[in-house]
């Protein structure tokens, strides 16, 4: 996860006043992602979790260049 600008690439969600941008490629490879803002945010941190896992039983990403 890192601080980006919006690309073509990308598909934008807002949620409780925070933007996500997430790749479209890999936001189809994941089956859509769930985002966990615990109560009391911002300053609690938070999860995003894709519908479909990333990675093999054996732990290892499915993303290729580790860019999930």
């Amino acid at each position: 996860m890192v601080l980006d600008e919006p690309k073509d690439t990308d598909e934008k969600f807002e949620m409780e006043g925070v933007t996500f941008l997430v790749e479209k490629g890999l936001l189809e490879q994941s089956g859509g992602i769930t985002i966990d803002l615990p109560s009391g945010y911002p300053g609690y941190g938070f999860s995003i979790k894709p519908v479909k896992p990333l990675w093999d039983d054996s732990g290892s990403s499915g993303c290729g260049d580790c860019s999930c």
